[in-house]
């Protein structure tokens, strides 16, 4: 199979970042995803758990550069 993107630069230059960094930004998420999952297991003050998912995905991120 053969597939072809074709993009028109700059009008999709976002359209094109997230053709060529997809596969990242996917592991990102999931990551992120499983982080909060794990955390969200124990009770905890719906305060303090949007705090930890804010730093989780400044993390994650800051792992894969600039997305």
């Amino acid at each position: 199979m053969k597939a072809v993107l074709e993009f028109s630069y700059p009008e999709d230059e976002r359209k094109l970042l997230y053709a060529l960094r997809g596969h990242e930004m996917y592991v990102a998420l999931s990551d992120i995803h499983r982080q909060i999952q794990d955390e969200s297991r124990h009770e905890v003050d719906p305060a303090v758990l949007l705090t930890r998912v804010w730093d989780i995905t400044d993390a994650v991120l800051k792992t894969v550069g600039d997305i």
